[in-house]
């Protein structure tokens, strides 16, 4: 890998690449109209994916990770994850349904293990059990606060 990685929102005429991705993956696809889609590029070559979901005016859903194999260990998933996380601010909170075994790169940027799940949108919830039932690999509920107070 030679050339430098930037991030960039994704155009509305690569939602088909995007959402090949996600298929080949078995994640949920993705629609323009409600995500913030980020792409990841090197030497103009798509090689990476990531959104943020917004499931309402104060809550959203950071997910949809995936680094075409032959990059990662560069660090293309640290630069899309950032960039989402800081175009996700405007969220009081931001949840995060990662693999058990990526469970340190999430606290890295400020998530944190969900352990009262009462204020937990319904979509949130379901959709981790979901995705305990589908995957092989454990899924954990985190959340990043946004705003001073955390709750």
């Amino acid at each position: 890998m030679n050339g430098e990685v930037t991030i960039r929102k994704a155009k509305k005429e690569e939602i088909h690449w995007v959402n090949e991705q996600y298929q080949r993956i078995g994640f949920k696809l993705s629609s323009l109209e409600s995500d913030l889609i980020a792409i990841a590029m090197i030497d103009g070559q798509k090689i990476g994916v990531g959104r943020v979901q917004t499931i309402s005016e104060f809550h959203a859903e950071l997910g949809g990770m995936y680094v075409n194999p032959d990059f990662r260990g560069a660090g293309v998933a640290a630069k899309l994850f950032a960039f989402l996380v800081e175009n996700a601010s405007q969220f009081k909170h931001v949840y995060c349904l990662p693999f058990a075994h990526l469970a340190k790169f999430y606290q890295k940027f400020g998530f944190k293990q969900v352990i009262e799940r009462d204020d937990v949108p319904d979509l949130i919830l379901s959709k981790h059990h979901w995705c305990n039932d589908i995957y092989d690999h454990e899924t954990l509920l985190f959340v990043k606060y946004n705003s001073k107070t955390e709750y």
